[in-house]
């Protein structure tokens, strides 16, 4: 049954606002844990059941509290082993990294609170919790770390009252591949000059790829002719802002004009360039993977496990980057020893476009070290691996947990050490050992302030 929080009711745009809790009587009883937000790590968060399901961007371990046609979490999946050992249910719904954080911080004081109409709409309407219990969101997860000004929305929005302050997490990291469909090219290895240039513009048909762009001995027949469209998210994603990081990181004089910016609108981040003809903007990473599936000659970016895992693909092939496979070339487990930074959150861009850091400000006291970052300088372009990553996060409130504090501790917790990750075939090398596409945090820093950042 789920019980009030009084310090946390209040109406806006006139619905109530509850926690969400379980009454317990003596030992407590398990939790159902809400959340939603980036892309990018679904399917190693939950696992792959969501890719027949309507609507395809919920998943739940307890079907009869979220909206019709959730998908079953998968229990080797990173949280669903978690669900399946702890007892406790989760659901996660697809909004997006830029709306996750929307919804997580009621960042104009009126969005309607998950619950409010019992869907996953992957908009700012909600995460998917039943429609007769709304419930502020336990976590939200992104590929984009907070900026100062999401900061400020948990404040602006009225969150602060009762949870304090947003609190954030490294929790996966996972490949940004390089997707296409020419039929021309059986298989395709580009240089970092060539995804420069293909991504500002600057190659319009497919016979300008020199040898020398696809790592081909000089000679090399050219490709036919053939126009190439460009596939981009339409939505504000943590995988435009990973593939950003890189782009801004690499490209330098690889582009002859401007530069890119790190965002996580794709608009922004090629601001400075004009896309060739006939270029494609699409919603989710669903949507860019079938417009590039129904256009010969389209290239464009998706987060690479869930290309893999995507059904009735026969066009769309992964492109090699540098000579590395996004899937066999990204390690079982990335650390993150030295680069895990408190308090900083992106403050805008350099004067090359790579993101920069500031200072937190307005963080609580009693919070202090609880925003943690890994610095994206760090793996824009990490050596001897696929190049092209994310790190994506979880964020959680510091306070007004209550009855669920436990729960969501633990779900924390599990991110990390190999105990943990006992049974979870959703990442690193994955059943098959030919790679999942996603990998494991080691995060030590992380790992010890769990408890401690997130109260009752």
């Amino acid at each position: 049954m789920f019980k009030r929080n009084a310090t946390r009711a209040k109406l806006v745009a006139g619905a109530v606002l509850l926690s969400l809790g379980l009454s317990a009587t003596g030992a407590a009883m398990a939790t159902n844990v809400y959340g939603g937000g980036a892309t990018l790590p679904a399917g190693g968060y939950m696992g792959w059941n969501f890719v027949a399901s309507s609507p395809a961007k919920i998943f739940s371990s307890n079907v009869s509290s979220t909206s019709s046609g959730a998908a079953t979490v998968a229990t080797d999946s990173l949280i669903g082993h978690w669900a399946s050992t702890t007892g406790n249910s989760v659901s996660y719904c697809q909004t997006g990294s830029g709306n996750g954080k929307k919804i997580f911080d009621h960042f104009d004081g009126s969005v309607v609170l998950i619950g409010a109409t019992g869907a996953c709409t992957g908009t700012t309407s909600g995460f998917g919790a039943a429609s007769g219990a709304p419930v502020d969101p336990h976590f939200a997860g992104s590929d984009a770390p907070m900026s100062q000004q999401e900061f400020n929305w948990f404040t602006s929005g009225g969150k602060n009252t009762a949870n304090t302050q947003p609190v954030q997490f490294p929790a996966i990291v996972g490949s940004v591949a390089i997707a296409y469909n020419n039929p021309d090219a059986s298989s395709l290895n580009l240089t970092d000059a060539a995804v420069c240039r293909i991504f500002a513009g600057q190659v319009t048909n497919w016979n300008q790829l020199t040898a020398a762009d696809r790592n081909l001995p000089s000679g090399s027949a050219a490709l036919p002719s053939r126009a190439l469209k460009l596939a981009f998210r339409s939505d504000g994603s943590g995988t435009t802002f990973s593939l950003a990081n890189h782009l801004s990181t690499v490209c330098g004089s690889a582009v002859t004009t401007g530069h890119f910016v790190t965002d996580q609108s794709f608009a922004v981040v090629a601001a400075a360039f004009t896309q060739p003809t006939g270029s494609i903007g699409a919603s989710g990473n669903t949507g860019v993977v079938s417009a590039i599936e129904a256009n010969a000659g389209a290239i464009g970016y998706a987060e690479a496990g869930n290309l893999k895992n995507t059904s009735g693909l026969t066009a769309t092939k992964v492109a090699q980057v540098n000579g590395f496979d996004p899937y066999a070339n990204l390690p079982a487990v990335v650390s993150f020893t030295t680069t895990v930074l408190p308090d900083r959150v992106i403050s805008g861009v350099n004067a090359n476009g790579t993101p920069a850091l500031a200072t937190l400000t307005g963080g609580a006291s009693s919070a202090a070290g609880c925003m943690l970052i890994v610095n994206p300088a760090s793996y824009a372009n990490i050596a001897n691996q696929y190049p092209i990553i994310a790190v994506s996060n979880l964020i959680a409130n510091n306070t007004g947990n209550g009855a669920d504090v436990g729960a969501v501790q633990s779900l924390f917790s599990s991110l990390y050490g190999s105990t943990a990750h006992a049974g979870v075939n959703t990442v690193g090398a994955g059943a098959d050992g030919k790679g999942t596409g996603y990998a494991f945090v080691n995060a030590p820093t992380a790992a010890a302030k769990v408890t401690s950042c997130i109260k009752a």
